[in-house]
């Protein structure tokens, strides 16, 4: 549940507007896209990967295929994802977190999915990891996305990040409702080594999601 001292920003003050949704409906949809892609195989398993910055430290991740509408509500709506981080870290957080527990249970139980890329271990004490977070696909995300994101425009309006991409050069990413050809979402797991310990490779993650509204 969100705290009730957690306001999410009005379709005014958010400015893009996909299909209404709650976040709870949110959690429960994408639990059975989820779901549904397992079984459709489109959900697809990555890594091992190792951490650059802390040797013996690895991680697992999923690509999840999404109905275009419900990746749209998710990442880019008023009750979505980034939403949640305008309000607050905390609000960013949690809301991270109640999707992470949602979905690594199903991924983890889907041996079938991964078993030929890493094991069941590795994969549960990863996706379950503390620092475990949803995130857009690489698509849009990598260096090479610059093109990609171009053709967007700026329609998130949340007055701090508005600030912040003022003074910055180039394309304002956190403005952006970005939608790839293929929607999906990206669930990062956790680095962790052999005895399953954790390690936050991006301690500043959600304070730059909350200030800029990207990442």
């Amino acid at each position: 549940m969100i705290p009730s001292d957690f306001v999410l920003p009005s379709n005014s003050q958010w400015g893009h507007q996909p299909p209404a949704i709650s976040p709870g409906e949110l959690v429960e949809q994408l639990t059975q896209q989820t779901e549904h892609a397992i079984r459709e195989y489109s959900a697809l398993p990555i890594g091992p990967e190792p951490c650059a910055h802390r040797e013996g430290y690895h991680r697992v991740a999923v690509m999840i295929s999404l109905p275009l509408t419900l990746y749209d509500q998710l990442m880019n709506g008023p009750t979505g994802y980034r939403a949640h981080y305008s309000v607050g870290i905390e609000c960013g957080v949690n809301f991270n977190r109640r999707l992470v527990e949602a979905v690594a249970p199903i991924i983890v139980c889907a041996e079938h999915l991964y078993k030929d890329k890493f094991d069941p271990f590795l994969c549960k004490s990863s996706l379950l990891g503390p620092f475990s977070k949803f995130w857009f696909p690489k698509e849009l995300t990598d260096l090479s996305a610059q093109d990609q994101l171009e053709k967007f425009k700026e329609v998130i309006l949340v007055a701090r990040w508005i600030a912040y991409w003022r003074n910055e050069n180039g394309l304002k990413k956190g403005m952006l409702a970005p939608i790839p050809d293929e929607p999906s979402v990206l669930l990062n797991g956790t680095f962790v080594n052999e005895a399953g310990e954790a390690y936050e490779q991006k301690p500043y993650r959600s304070r730059q999601l909350f200030e800029s509204g990207w990442t």
